[in-house]
Formats: C-alpha cells, structure tokens, sequence
C-alpha cells in the first residue's frame, strides 16, 4: 500500500508538471536576463523533481487559507514543501480553486503532504457568500478570482481565525511566534510593501490612508472576524464589480481593512522587495531575518530559484527526502 502511494504521488506529479525543456536557455550569447534564465533553468529541475511522501509533524490547528489556478499548482507545492520545512507545528490547510481545477484533480498531486487538505470549489464560496446574504460578494467571487479570494477570507475568518497566504510566498522560518495571542485576531491584520498599488479614487473615498506609507500587500492577512464594517464593504465590492478584473480594487479593500482593523503584523514576517529582480546573487532570507518573502508577478523566476534552493537544503539536511519510502 505505501509503494502505491509513492509510485502514485511521484508519478502524478511528473504527469502534472512535465515542463519541455528550452535549450535556448543555455545559449552563451541569449540576450535574456541571467536571473531571469535561473530561474527557468530551477523552474524546469522543480517540475522534475516531485516530493515524495513526507513524514507527519504536529498540528498547530492554525488554518492556513490560499487559493490557486492550475496553472500555479507547482508554485503552490514549493510553497508548501516551504512551509513544511520551516514550521515546527503544521497549519491546517484549505486550498480555493479558482475553477481551473476539480478536488479529484487535486488530490494525487498533492498526496505527498502529511495530512488532510481542504479543497473548496468557486461554486461553494459562491455559494456561502449567497446564503450568507453577500450578493456582491458573491457576484465578485464568480467574476474573478480577485473576488474569489476576498469572499474566501470574509466568510472563512467569521467562524474561525484564518492566515491567509497567497500560494507565490515561499517560507524560510517558522513565523508563528509572530501572530499573538487569539484575541489579536479580531481585526484583519497585513502586512507591507514598498509600493502603493492601491486604486486612487477608491481609496479617496473610503480610506485616504492606504496611499501613504508604509502601504499594505494583500499576499498574507491574519483575521478572526468581520473584515470590514458590512455596509463599507458592499459599497467598495459594488465598485471593484465595475472591472472586477483589475487587482487594484482588491488590493484597496484589502489595504482599508488593515488600516481601519488591527494594522500591519511585524515587518519581518514577509518580504515583498523588488530591487534584487534581475540580480545574479540570491539574498539570504534567514541572514536578513525575514521569515517568508513575496514574489509578486515579474517576480516569479527568483520564486524557483529559491524554492530549488529550498530544496536543495533539505535534502543535505535530511540526508535524503523524509518519506514512508
């Protein structure tokens, strides 16, 4: 039975992530960014590297909320296997798809992991936002998966505290000293960034302080609780449904619930940096005391060249991959 299981778990991954190989990558005179063509390089070893089987650890009863396309399903597993590496005790985790993806699709890729994942479809937030009486919500969470992960976190963290994390973090120590006790869960706390990507005239109208520093990124929010004031919420998601695909209007709602709740959770926990982009060198995230980093967008490629890295550390750490192999 547990070498059907490794058989299926690496097997399903090779299937999921098989990646072409692009020699141009190792062209001397490519004129693409050496960073840029690591980071495809660790992209294309990951995809062929599955994890096997890991080995239980104890239960923090955390829940730990992230939602993602199929398309970010590799991102997703390092970020993962991040956390796996980093923290003492494990969150319990609940996955959103964004509709790409079924729980029966999900769950041979993801059989590596050393407990229960929860999965939830669109269709079932949808669904909760409707009975819960949040039709803007609802209509938000079906137009866009900007929508989806606000209506995720609204409903999720009114029944129990949720750290939510968007599947691009990647973990290097175990953050939980960092949270508090559960009394500071009632208001949504965030945490920062350097720019202001925040939607001008929202902000102007409902909270003028998310344009100055220092400006919150919607990647990691710590709540048990109501999120916003309700009738402040529905006005802001009747105005991010005029273009419900432009991140900005979620990043507002996000940004203004932070201010008006329970502000920014300790600036170590992530970081979100963009000058390294296109650097040969890899910054140390133990040595500069952050415990995860966010890789936002252009940001991608520095992502698997850390999770490769990661990966790699584990491996001499453990000797070999801790697994019921």
């Amino acid at each position: 039975m547990e070498t059907r299981k490794l058989d299926t778990t690496v097997n399903s991954q090779r299937e999921a992530f098989k990646l072409k190989f692009a020699p141009g990558l190792l062209h001397p005179f490519s004129r693409l960014n050496v960073s840029v063509r690591l980071g495809q390089l660790s992209l294309n070893i990951l995809s062929r590297w599955p994890i096997k089987p890991l080995l239980p650890k104890p239960e923090s009863g955390m829940r730990y909320l992230t939602i993602a396309g199929r398309d970010h399903w590799l991102m997703l597993r390092e970020s993962m296997f991040s956390l796996y590496w980093s923290w003492k005790n494990l969150p319990t985790i609940t996955v959103i798809s964004d509709g790409s993806w079924s729980a029966e699709d999900f769950q041979p890729i993801f059989s590596w992991w050393p407990g229960n994942i929860h999965v939830l479809s669109r269709e079932q937030i949808i669904a909760q936002a409707d009975t819960a009486g949040e039709r803007e919500l609802a209509q938000y969470a079906e137009a866009s998966p900007y929508g989806l992960k606000l209506a995720s976190i609204v409903l999720l963290a009114r029944r129990e505290p949720v750290l939510f994390v968007d599947a691009d973090i990647l973990w290097f120590k175990d953050p939980t000293g960092l949270f508090g006790p559960s009394q500071s869960w009632a208001k949504p706390r965030g945490v920062s960034e350097s720019n202001c990507y925040q939607h001008r005239d929202m902000a102007l109208r409902y909270c003028p302080e998310v344009l100055k520093p220092p400006f919150v990124n919607g990647g990691i929010l710590a709540l048990h609780g109501e999120f916003l004031a309700p009738e402040i919420l529905r006005a802001m998601v009747r105005e991010a449904l005029v273009d419900p695909k432009e991140g900005t209007f979620e990043q507002t709602i996000i940004a203004s619930a932070v201010h008006t709740g329970a502000g920014l959770l300790p600036n170590k926990l992530s970081l979100v940096a963009f000058d390294d982009v296109h650097k040969f060198c890899l910054r140390n995230m133990r040595k500069e005391g952050y415990y995860s980093r966010h890789y936002v967008n252009w940001m991608r490629h520095l992502l698997y060249r850390d999770a490769l890295a990661l990966r790699w550390r584990a491996v001499s750490a453990w000797n070999c991959s801790p697994s019921i192999a």
